[in-house]
């Protein structure tokens, strides 16, 4: 079992997150200022009701579904998480807050299914945990620069582990058979077009509002927005706020005209 322990991040508000040893900072209060201080699910005209219906495609420790469920108590969401020690972060938090309304699979997810799949985890700073640990070398050139080598085996430092992919069309024949899915929201770390990849066309008609973080490698936001446009979404992108300009970061907001 891993080792978790307590962060307080606001007054009156505390999340578990994977023990680290020596530790140089936490990304908690990063993640937590950027959900619900930034509101950065929330803007270019997102919106949601209290009876939603979410994907949160890496969920990390949590964050964004419990932002989601203290602003709309009667929204339902479905979590996934690959890496075991942030996926039991995930549980524990969700029990901790009370969250009912999720529902979470260790599980990541790509164009196809695969039972066993190489992901690398990084304790120091596991929002950057990911498939393509390759796509990290300007992540570690900025630690590199603005705090010494040393600092990067102690940030940047990964471990292998493994976790299956799913299809999100796959997971929500049994999650949500029709209807429609109000937000789906994607921070990936590498892995965006992959999941949007396998979510049918007929699948795709469902959903209303769409989140995604892209980092700009290879031509990826252009990717994106192009899968974005051909399903009929009408799309805002801007910089990822509070991420170094060098990372290429970007949040890509879409959405469908809302009949009145």
């Amino acid at each position: 079992m891993t080792d978790l322990e307590s962060v307080q991040v606001a007054d009156g508000f505390s999340v578990c997150v994977p023990r680290l040893k020596d530790a140089l900072f936490s990304e908690i209060h990063f993640i937590y200022h950027e959900v619900f201080v930034e509101r950065d699910y929330l803007k270019h005209g997102i919106r949601l009701s209290d009876s939603a219906r979410i994907v949160d495609v890496g969920a990390n420790v949590g964050m964004f579904s419990l932002f989601v469920t203290q602003e709309c108590p009667g929204a339902r969401i479905l979590a996934f998480e690959p890496i075991p020690a942030i996926h039991q972060a995930l549980l524990e938090n969700l029990a901790g807050h009370g969250a009912k309304d999720v529902e979470v699979v260790r599980a990541a997810l790509g164009r196809r299914p695969e039972e066993r799949v190489r992901f690398t985890y990084y304790p120091g700073l596991p929002g950057n945990s990911t498939r393509y640990p390759e796509q990290k070398k300007l992540n570690k050139e900025l630690i590199a620069e603005r705090m010494g080598h040393e600092a990067v085996d102690r940030i940047m430092g990964g471990v292998e582990v493994e976790a299956e992919v799913r299809r999100l069309s796959d997971e929500l024949r049994a999650w949500a058979p029709q209807g429609p899915i109000d937000l789906l929201k994607i921070d990936v770390e590498g892995a965006e077009l992959e999941v949007m990849e396998g979510l049918d066309t007929s699948d795709w008609q469902r959903v209303r509002q769409c989140v995604i973080e892209v980092q700009d490698l290879d031509g990826r936001l252009d990717a994106v927005l192009g899968v974005l446009d051909a399903q009929g979404f009408t799309v805002t992108t801007e910089s990822a706020v509070n991420i170094p300009e060098v990372l290429r970061a970007s949040m890509v907001y879409a959405t469908r005209e809302r009949a009145e």
